[in-house]
């Protein structure tokens, strides 16, 4: 199947609970790699899995005759973070998930255990990517974006907690993500409002923030970047720095799957149109994959045109555009 690069790697989204007769044209027309599913996406009472299976067919049903099932993906970390209904959905307690009975095995097989819930569930309603687990490590008492999204507040902690959640949910077929890579916990600011500077040195950040991704790089196929900026690895946003996504992520850290940026939606990115776009294409230069546009279907045209014309443009480009439309699509043949 002959793929167009530019939308191949666009992840979009839509902003009810149907699909529009113009998002439904859009997906069919430009075969986006897929959607991300948000509250906004799925009613919140005991309709939610018929409802959302529904509409996670009518999405499928829009790509090309041959093509690889589409990204349906979601946010579904548990804690403030979850997409489908509290109280018709499996969920863990925060303090069951960041604390309760440490890292010993039992604990760890109740998170396994938990982790396979979610992700039959989330099968149940036609979605086979969860943005999860979150490794960050909650360092700063003031993160109130990442808060009890975590899964401990020491490496160690993080690495087996969050370990046993993946187990579980990536042994239903449901592909899992590591978050916000090189890790968000020490922010002050949430990234979804404004920019984020985490000024720890590079020996700190080994130490510590690392260290799960390290543990953990090679059992996934998606990490995503985090739109912070670390001054002692770069002058960018993680999302658009050549030094954290293909020195450090790539060639360090040896990651071979696809980089997912976080929502380039988000109050971290200049949203005017001109510079937004240019985001994008240095967000694909830095090494990104996959672009998530996490609010309608027009900024997501507008990222498919500022794409096509860069690659027009620039031969290199083009070459690095391919290059992560192909690495998208070889992980699409693998979805459920």
């Amino acid at each position: 199947m002959k793929q167009d690069a530019a939308s191949a790697i666009i992840a979009g989204a839509f902003e009810s609970t149907t699909l529009s007769q113009e998002e439904a044209a859009f997906f069919a027309s430009e075969a986006t790699a897929g959607v991300t599913l948000f509250r906004r996406n799925i009613p919140q009472d005991a309709n939610c899995y018929q409802a959302t299976a529904a509409l996670t067919a009518r999405i499928q049903a829009t790509r090309p005759s041959g093509a690889p099932p589409m990204l349906i993906a979601i946010d579904q970390e548990g804690g403030r973070v979850a997409r489908m209904p509290r109280g018709h959905f499996p969920d863990l307690g925060a303090a069951q998930r960041i604390a309760g009975g440490g890292t010993d095995l039992a604990c760890l097989a109740v998170l396994e255990s938990y982790g396979m819930e979610v992700g039959k569930a989330l099968l149940r309603a036609g979605v086979n990517v969860n943005f999860a687990p979150v490794l960050d490590i909650l360092t700063e008492p003031t993160n109130t974006a990442i808060g009890d999204r975590v899964f401990g507040t020491d490496a160690e902690s993080v690495c087996r907690r969050a370990g046993a959640f993946l187990d579980g949910l990536q042994s239903t077929g449901v592909l899992g993500c590591l978050k916000h890579f090189p890790g968000q916990g020490d922010a002050q600011v949430d990234t979804h409002q404004g920019s984020a500077v985490i000024d720890l040195p590079r020996g700190i950040l080994d130490k510590r923030e690392f260290i799960p991704f390290r543990a953990m790089v090679r059992r996934v196929e998606m990490v995503m970047i985090s739109h912070a900026i670390y001054p002692q690895l770069s002058r960018r946003e993680a999302s658009r720095s050549p030094e954290i996504i293909s020195g450090l992520l790539r060639q360090e850290f040896g990651f071979e799957g696809v980089v997912v940026s976080d929502d380039m939606t988000m109050g971290a990115i200049p949203q005017d149109e001109k510079a937004w776009q240019m985001a994008l294409i240095e967000a694909v230069n830095a090494g990104t994959d996959l672009l998530l546009v996490c609010r309608h279907v027009e900024r997501c045209r507008l990222a498919i045109e500022a794409l096509r014309a860069e690659a027009a443009r620039s031969p290199a480009f083009s070459v690095t555009l391919e290059s992560a439309a192909n690495r998208v699509l070889e992980m699409r043949m693998r979805l459920r």
